[in-house]
């Protein structure tokens, strides 16, 4: 870890892009955990969560599928599992939803999920 990821909470790594058409192969058949970040673009608490969900695509990868999802992008995703207000954080596995975060969530709280669910 350089100074810069040490300064801005660790390393990051972009989330993988979901919409309507991939949502099944990148989702549904995984192999790992997903979570998937749903998003608005004019949401100023989606955007705060930005870093945190890069964060924990990098501390996870291999172990968590991360993935962001802009509602307005993945309309039959959003309705499907009843998405009415952004941020939303869906974790799935194998393909079905395990739990579901509203509003604003903080790295530990996320981070602490994940380590004593699936790691």
């Amino acid at each position: 870890m350089g100074l810069l990821d040490f300064l801005t909470g660790g390393p990051k790594k972009d989330p993988v892009h979901i919409n309507d058409q991939n949502f099944e192969e990148e989702v549904i058949k995984s192999d790992i955990p997903v979570l998937l970040d749903a998003w608005g673009p004019d949401c100023p608490w989606c955007l705060k969560m930005v870093p945190t969900i890069r964060i924990l695509a990098a501390r996870y990868d291999g172990k968590v599928k991360v993935v962001e999802m802009n509602v307005s992008e993945a309309v039959r995703t959003a309705r499907r599992f009843g998405i009415r207000g952004t941020p939303t954080i869906l974790i799935l596995n194998k393909g079905a939803l395990v739990n579901r975060f509203s509003g604003y969530q903080p790295e530990h709280v996320l981070d602490e999920y994940i380590k004593n669910k699936y790691l």
